[in-house]
């Protein structure tokens, strides 16, 4: 994305940020903070510890500490000590801290069915769907910040790595039978040098320092401006953190900038997760084989444009 287009979208998220009021104790109709309310609201669904808590609402420890020691103070919260372990305690709401959420639902119920009033449902599913996705896309992206998740072109040392990566991954979906397929190049356990050659590449992922998967991109053998996306495969330990996702939108843009005009893959019905994903970012199916990939056991073809 271009800079101001990121800025855009932090623009559009201040907004709202100041409009639900975040900023302000006084838009839940209590002198509570932000932190204190989310608190309230997670602790009536499930009691938990000090450092869960923490995780969930994505704040440090010593605030968290800080905050739950004042809703205690008050008198909002209870704590029951864990008689196996004296340091571990589970918190939660006492009968006046399930009172005073109880009016915190209610005028942010309120306030959001006043703000849904004007729009149609059609809008509102919009909105709903939306803000759901892009909410599990920052999750995801404070996930890989969190491990450090970093694509970079691909080494000799990566080889014996990322070729087991795929092994397992056929493994893992019980296709390591089939012959046709990428799992039987003879280029597996040297990627780092079939992918050393022009508009082609082969990048991996890192995670806390160590590849967890890799995509490359190669032109496809017998067709001008095609590129074909290729060997697009992680580690099972980081599925749902949005790498995949990241990894095709980086194939995406290292072939626009190679200047091809197409990108092509095969793939096959075992692999719907993958599928899918393609179709989110703008593949669409096509009905026969393009190039000679040599992965006859492939039944899927898609293309995107460029």
């Amino acid at each position: 994305m271009k800079k101001n287009e990121v800025r855009q979208f932090r623009t559009a998220l201040r907004e709202m940020v100041r409009e639900l009021g975040m900023l302000s104790r006084k838009s839940s109709g209590t002198m509570l903070s932000p932190l204190q309310s989310h608190i309230l609201i997670e602790l009536n669904s499930k009691p938990s510890g000090a450092t869960e808590l923490a995780a969930k609402l994505c704040v440090d420890k010593a605030s968290m500490s800080r905050t739950l020691r004042s809703l205690i103070e008050m008198g909002y919260l209870t704590k029951k000590h864990d008689d196996q372990d004296g340091r571990a305690s589970t918190l939660m709401l006492s009968d006046s801290g399930k009172q005073l959420l109880y009016t915190l639902e209610g005028n942010a119920d309120k306030f959001i069915e006043e703000a849904l009033f004007s729009s149609s449902d059609e809008e509102i599913q919009e909105f709903l769907e939306v803000i759901t996705r892009f909410s599990c896309s920052l999750r995801n992206a404070r996930w890989q910040r969190e491990v450090g998740v970093i694509f970079r072109p691909i080494e000799a040392r990566d080889n014996a790595v990322i070729a087991e990566i795929i092994r397992n991954s056929f493994r893992e979906n019980k296709i390591d039978h089939l012959e046709g397929v990428s799992l039987n190049d003879p280029v597996l356990e040297n990627l780092s040098e079939a992918y050393n050659h022009p508009r082609t590449g082969y990048w991996v992922a890192e995670a806390n320092g160590k590849v967890v998967g890799g995509a490359g991109l190669a032109p496809l053998y017998g067709e001008e401006g095609i590129c074909e996306m290729q060997k697009f495969f992680f580690s099972s330990h980081v599925k749902g953190m949005g790498i995949g996702r990241r990894m095709i939108a980086f194939i995406i843009a290292q072939a626009t900038a190679l200047k091809y005009e197409f990108c092509y893959l095969e793939t096959l019905e075992e692999l719907k997760n993958a599928v899918r994903l393609y179709e989110i970012f703008g593949f669409r199916h096509i009905s026969e084989r393009l190039g000679n990939t040599g992965h006859h056991d492939c039944s899927i073809y898609m293309i995107r444009s460029l």
